[in-house]
């Protein structure tokens, strides 16, 4: 984060401090309340942003912000590209959903009737995450085989036709599921990178307003 937009948001009252590691954040939300946790995913080789047992805990204590520099198709491309997420035509799928690793995390516009029968012909436990948060519980418990979640990843990139498997649900590919299901309930969101300090103290005060309501903010931000 730009050390000048850090003095700005100090000397506006906020308090921001910053961490290289998800087990540096973990430890932090022990002792100390945020109103706000940002995950920055602006590169992809480097850096542990946690998982979904990591983010989880995130979500528990504050509202998060997945903070990305690229635009959304180009994160799509890059997962795909570097595996993490792969798409299947429903047929092929189906003849291959035995093999999968488990847990799976599926994702779709709509979840076909023939890979639900395929499912159950072979005996396996699904179930339909229908938010985000709930598709992390899902996994992270390991309450079922594969977890189906209905979203449109991108058009042209994930077919009507197609599943999105998710090999990986790290911070980059729990970013592409928020920005697919904003409109659904959930604990995390997929923002832009502010590009000004004025801009961070404007997500900053969205944050507050949604977490505080009708109160307005309080005197001493964290």
């Amino acid at each position: 984060m730009d050390q000048a937009a850090c003095r700005t948001l100090s000397s506006r009252g906020y308090q921001v401090t910053i961490t290289e590691t998800a087990r540096e954040a973990l430890e932090l939300i022990q002792q100390t309340d945020f109103k706000c946790i940002v995950i920055n995913i602006a590169t992809a080789a480097g850096g542990d942003y946690g998982g979904p047992a990591e983010i989880r805990q995130f979500i528990r204590a504050s509202a998060v912000a997945l903070m990305k520099q690229v635009p959304m198709d180009s994160l799509i491309r890059e997962a795909l590209e570097d595996g993490s997420i792969e798409r299947l035509t429903i047929p092929v799928l189906t003849a291959k959903i035995h093999h999968l690793p488990r847990p799976t995390l599926l994702v779709g516009t709509c979840v076909h009737p023939e890979l639900v029968q395929s499912l159950r012909r072979k005996e396996l436990l699904f179930s339909y995450g229908t938010t985000l948060q709930m598709a992390m519980n899902l996994l992270v418990d390991g309450w079922c085989d594969v977890v189906l979640s209905a979203a449109d990843i991108a058009s042209g990139l994930i077919g009507t036709h197609e599943m999105a498997i998710f090999h990986q649900v790290r911070a980059k590919q729990l970013a592409i599921l928020a920005f697919a299901m904003p409109d659904r309930a959930s604990g995390i969101m997929c923002i832009e990178t502010p590009q000004t300090a004025d801009d961070y103290i404007a997500f900053f005060e969205r944050i507050g307003r949604t977490r505080i309501g009708a109160h307005g903010l309080k005197q001493e931000r964290s």
